[in-house]
């Protein structure tokens, strides 16, 4: 009898507990929605799109996309002959899933979905490199992820990162926020780590964390 507990001990110290999952999401990207800004209701929507590629460790799956976001409660903090920019405080995003071979986008295989983290904002500005160019940021958490095979790393809820880069933009030139816009090519990439959000989300996220361990303390 003791042999066999015995045996049955160095089975389980010597066997794993489980298997390595190699299915672990970093991002989506390549969405290529359309975009568009509305002075009178000062929103700015993000809609349609074309493919998303979903990457993990070890590999990357392209699917066929849709995609949807509303961006509300804008503050233009363009200042005059500096680059276009504001910031909008609530705002959320939906994006479904479809095979490549799935021309008509008729048969869903999953969606995920989400809103900004807390009590961050979504900060859009014109680059450095282009005036015809917005590059947008912000701290987002998941509220859904249901795409069969495939877990969002971090788990709904927590801090993620989401940016999204928009050319093509009509006019070519935003001077400001308070006047109607629209892109047919927005690129929106999905980061499962939020550390990668420049300046100033990280550093804001940052200075929440210390307080809680000073508090903690």
């Amino acid at each position: 009898m003791k042999k066999g507990l015995y045996l049955l001990l160095l089975f389980f110290l010597t066997v794993p507990a489980s298997a390595a999952i190699d299915k672990i999401v970093f991002e989506i990207d390549s969405l290529s929605v359309n975009t568009a800004y509305n002075a009178s209701t000062q929103q700015l929507s993000w809609s349609r799109g074309g493919y998303a590629t979903i990457r993990y460790e070890g590999g990357t799956k392209q699917f066929r996309v849709t995609f949807n976001g509303l961006w509300s409660d804008m503050i233009d903090q363009t200042v005059a002959g500096g680059p276009a920019k504001a910031s909008f405080g609530t705002g959320s995003f939906e994006a479904s899933f479809y095979n490549l071979s799935d021309t008509t986008k008729s048969n869903p295989l999953g969606s995920a979905g989400g809103t900004l983290y807390g009590g961050f904002r979504y900060n859009e500005r014109e680059t450095q490199e282009s005036p015809s160019e917005l590059y947008g940021a912000a701290v987002v958490q998941l509220t859904n992820w249901n795409i069969t095979g495939y877990d969002w790393s971090e788990g709904l809820y927590s801090p993620a990162g989401l940016t999204a880069t928009t050319s093509n933009l009509t006019p070519s030139n935003i001077v400001n926020y308070q006047s109607n816009w629209s892109s047919n090519n927005t690129i929106i990439t999905l980061l499962a780590d939020e550390s990668g959000i420049p300046e100033p989300a990280t550093m804001c996220l940052l200075g929440l964390g210390a307080l809680a361990l000073r508090r903690k303390k």
